[in-house]
């Protein structure tokens, strides 16, 4: 009898990093021709809160129990770990892979979650070198760098555009989701652009989700910047290609409101558009990007470093043109839909993906 896969996500159709990266799982499983049920924390028209997440380990649980034959689960967040003690009751249960992103690397929660990671029957998979490492003294953990969906793959690389060998105006383009604006270092930004002075810089701020209202005044005080909230995926692939450098600044921040970049997924997105970028000082970025190749990272998070990063970008186009293509060319490469399935087949599943009736 074949196994079965579940995916658990934290979302979906409200955007963001992790959300494509289960996207990409979810896509891969199905080329793999294996099968696999999905179940969403979050969903438009679903409940929230405490109630949103009895419903989630409920319908967890039962969808286990009725699947008829051995399922594994598979975790694409940490803080959805609590629904495997429901599904580990049943008799169909085979196992669990989590999937850890950055967030475990700087919470203070992330203790709570050891006892779970440490089960004989759950299998740890890093989204980046930076969290495996990190996570060394809970858990031994295999990396596993977020893939892009095929299709969405397409549409960034067909949005590629040939680049100017000068500008009369520098297209800067920063993309998240917008609610937090604070923790993806947009203030920061800010400041580093206006401490540059350059008149000829035009920032566009892309993201998901309600815009704060702060959010908006910070944008409205500054003729340079726009914001683009929830584009298309067509729309947002066209913005990336049309940028001259696309800019990351994740705040690192450990505690209750921890903070940090376990990745990066959106410079990999504008890298295949064929733009450069310019990554987090810290964190798991540099899996996203090369340092020096496909785009620059600041020496620390201060606003005056970053300015900094930007002035040797802009300030040389041929510079900016190299790593223009080379953006392009190591991203399709590396990340390559076709070569990235079957690795993230094994690196989720083992050396048992044919029990699943996938690849062999």
């Amino acid at each position: 009898m074949n196994r079965k896969v579940l995916l658990l996500a934290p979302s979906r159709g409200l955007g963001g990093g992790i959300e494509r990266y289960a996207a990409a799982i979810e896509a891969s499983l199905h080329t793999s021709e294996i099968p696999c049920g999905r179940i969403d924390l979050r969903a438009p028209g679903r409940p929230g809160g405490l109630r949103g997440k009895i419903r989630f380990i409920g319908e967890v649980g039962r969808a286990v129990r009725s699947s008829g034959a051995p399922t594994r689960l598979i975790v694409a967040h940490r803080n959805l770990l609590p629904a495997v003690y429901a599904a580990a009751r049943q008799r169909h249960y085979s196992g669990t892979t989590v999937i850890l992103h950055g967030h475990e690397t700087w919470s203070a929660q992330r203790r709570r979650a050891s006892r779970i990671m440490r089960r004989e029957d759950v299998r740890i998979v890093a989204g980046s070198s930076f969290t495996a490492g990190a996570v060394a003294p809970v858990c031994r953990a295999g990396v596993l760098h977020p893939g892009i969906a095929a299709d969405w793959y397409r549409t960034l690389v067909d949005a590629s555009r040939p680049r100017r060998g000068s500008a009369d105006r520098f297209e800067l383009i920063t993309a998240f989701r917008l609610p937090d604006w604070k923790t993806k270092g947009l203030p920061t930004v800010i400041e580093a652009v206006e401490l540059l002075g350059e008149p000829r810089i035009r920032l566009t701020v892309c993201g998901t989700g309600r815009a704060p209202s702060e959010l908006r005044e910070a944008i409205d005080r500054r003729p340079w910047a726009t914001l683009a909230p929830n584009l298309t995926d067509g729309e947002l692939a066209e913005r990336l290609g049309r940028a001259d450098l696309f800019v990351l600044a994740t705040r690192t921040r450990a505690g209750a409101r921890a903070s940090g970049e376990g990745f990066g997924l959106a410079m990999l997105e504008a890298q295949l558009a064929g733009t450069p970028v310019i990554a987090p000082a810290y964190g798991g970025g540099h899996d996203a990007f090369q340092h020096g190749l496909t785009g620059l990272s600041p020496v620390d998070e201060t606003p005056q470093a970053l300015s900094s990063s930007l002035a040797a970008m802009l300030g040389d186009d041929r510079l900016r043109e190299r790593m223009a293509r080379a953006a392009a060319d190591w991203s399709r490469h590396r990340f390559d839909p076709a070569h990235y399935t079957e690795h993230l087949v094994r690196a989720l599943l083992g050396d048992h993906v044919g029990d699943f009736g996938g690849i062999r």
